[in-house]
C-alpha cells in the first residue's frame, strides 16, 4: 500500500472510530436522561452502597454470556481469545441503546482484533448467543409466572412464545437453514457448516451457564430494592420473582425493538414486583435500576477499553517482531 493510501486509510479508520463514539455518546446520554427526567417526579431515597453492589452482581450476571459467545466463537472456528472476546462483549452492551442490533455487532467485530475471525460468522455468532441469552430468560420468566403469578396472562404468553420465537432458532440444524435462507452462504459458503458443528452438550453447558446469570441479576435488582429501603429479606427471599422481572423485561425490550428497551423493560418489571413492593416502589426502583446497569456497563467499558488500549503497544510490537523473524528465516 502507497504511503498517500495508507495515510487516507488510517484517517477513514479514525473517523468511523470516532463517529461510532459519538453515537454511543449520544445514545448513553439519552438513556441517562431519560431516567433521570422519569425520576424527578417521584420522591426517594437511597443507599450508593447498595447500587454499587447491584451494579457488580449484574456484571457478573452476564458474563456466563460473554463466555457462551466465546464458545460460539471457538465451535466456528473463530480465532479469539477469551479475555479479548470478553471485552468485548462488556464493551458492546453500550451498543444496545443506539437504534437497531447494528453497533452491538459492529463492536464486537472492531474488538476482535488479534486472531483471524471472519466478518459474517462474527455477526451471525452475535444473533446465536442473544437470542439463547433471551430464551433461557423467557423460560425461567414463564415457569416463574406459571407457578406464582398465574393471574399475569399476557406475560406468560410473552415469556412462552419467545421461549418457542427465540429458542428455535438457535437449534444448529435450524440456525443452518435461517443461515440460507437470508443467504448469509452467499457471502460465506461455510457459514452453515460450521455453526452445526456446535453440540448439544455445548447447548446445555451454556443454558445452565446463563441461568445462573439471570439468577446474579435477579440478585442484582433485590440489591436496588435493598438500597431502597423496599425489603429488609435476603436476596433469596424473592428471588425467583425478581429473576423473572429482570429476565422479561429484557425479552419485552428486545421483541419492541426500541434502543435498549426503554420504557417496555421498566413496565414488564414494574408489573411483576408491584404486587410485592407496591406501586410507587415499582416504577422507581425499576427506574433506579435502569440508571444502574447504564452506569455499570459504562464504567466497565471505560476500565477494559483502557486495559485494552495499554496492551496494543505491546501486542503491535509482538506482531512486528513475529514478522521480521518470519522475512528473514531461510527459505
Amino acid at each position: 500500500m502507497s504511503a498517500p493510501k495508507k495515510r487516507w486509510t488510517g484517517w477513514l479508520i479514525l473517523a468511523v472510530k470516532l463517529a461510532v463514539f459519538g453515537v454511543l455518546c449520544w445514545a448513553i446520554y439519552r438513556a441517562l436522561e431519560s431516567g433521570r427526567s422519569q425520576l424527578s417526579q417521584h420522591v426517594w431515597d437511597v443507599e450508593p452502597g447498595w447500587l454499587v453492589v447491584s451494579g457488580l452482581l449484574y456484571l457478573l450476571g452476564i458474563l456466563p454470556s460473554a463466555l457462551f459467545w466465546h464458545r460460539v466463537l471457538l465451535r466456528t472456528d473463530q480465532q479469539a481469545a477469551a479475555g479479548e472476546a470478553v471485552r468485548a462483549y462488556y464493551i458492546s452492551q453500550l451498543g444496545k441503546y443506539v437504534p437497531g442490533k447494528w453497533m452491538v455487532i459492529l463492536l464486537r467485530r472492531m474488538l476482535l482484533t488479534t486472531g483471524q475471525v471472519e466478518n459474517t460468522i462474527v455477526a451471525a455468532s452475535v444473533f446465536f448467543e442473544t437470542f439463547t441469552m433471551l430464551a433461557v430468560g423467557a423460560a425461567i420468566s414463564a415457569m416463574v409466572l406459571l407457578i406464582w403469578q398465574t393471574h399475569q396472562t399476557l406475560l406468560i404468553a410473552t415469556a412462552a412464545g419467545s421461549v418457542i420465537l427465540l429458542g428455535a432458532p438457535t437449534m444448529p440444524l435450524l440456525f443452518e437453514f435461517l443461515l440460507r435462507t437470508l443467504r448469509v452462504t452467499r457471502l460465506n459458503a461455510t457459514a452453515g457448516a460450521k455453526f452445526r458443528q456446535i453440540s448439544w452438550s455445548m447447548l446445555a453447558v451454556g443454558w445452565a451457564g446463563i441461568a445462573f446469570g439471570w439468577l446474579m441479576q435477579g440478585a442484582s435488582l433485590w440489591a436496588t430494592l435493598r438500597g431502597l429501603g423496599a425489603t429488609e429479606a435476603g436476596p433469596f427471599a424473592e428471588l425467583p420473582l425478581n429473576t423473572a422481572a429482570v429476565a422479561l423485561s429484557v425479552v419485552a425490550g428486545f421483541l419492541s425493538q426500541i434502543p435498549g428497551g426503554l420504557a417496555v423493560r421498566e413496565w414488564v418489571s414494574a408489573q411483576l414486583i408491584e404486587p410485592v413492593y407496591g406501586e410507587s416502589m415499582a416504577i422507581v426502583s425499576t427506574i433506579i435500576y435502569r440508571l444502574v446497569l447504564v452506569v455499570s456497563e459504562l464504567s466497565v467499558s471505560i476500565i477494559l477499553y483502557v486495559a485494552g488500549w495499554r496492551r496494543m503497544p505491546r501486542l503491535a510490537s509482538g506482531w512486528l517482531k513475529r514478522t521480521e523473524a518470519h522475512s528473514n528465516a531461510p527459505e
